[in-house]
């Protein structure tokens, strides 16, 4: 932290069994990136969420959904990756879905991680 910011590093979660013990049940809310690795709109929104995990002191995971079998596509009706949530108590409390064709912009995220910062502290 030597120059100001908080620097933590992103889970990476491959898998419903992972999610369930890294995001779902941690003690602590987590900010999870549903996303898969052959989306151009994921692959351009990835950097961005590791500098957002470098800057705050939340848990943050990244969550594949590179398998169609994966059920968390469904368990969370993930329809558009990239998609932001924010877990806390095992739940889904907030999430900002990512729009079909152009993902999450810079706004859309700003106001996800506002949210986020009301319901974390």
């Amino acid at each position: 932290m030597r120059d100001g910011r908080v620097r933590r590093s992103v889970l990476e979660v491959k898998g419903a069994k992972t999610f369930q013990r890294q995001v779902l049940e941690s003690k602590e809310p987590a900010v999870a990136l549903f996303w898969a690795t052959c989306g151009p709109f994921c692959r351009r929104y990835r950097p961005g969420f590791d500098k957002l995990a470098a800057q705050h002191a939340w848990r943050f995971a990244s969550v594949f959904l590179d398998d169609e079998s994966n059920p968390l596509w469904d368990d969370y009706a993930v329809e558009v990756v990239p998609t932001l949530a924010l877990f806390r108590d095992g739940k889904l409390v907030d999430r900002q879905d990512g729009i079909l064709g152009y993902g999450l912009d810079r706004r859309a995220t700003e106001a996800f991680v506002t949210r986020a910062a009301s319901m974390i502290s």
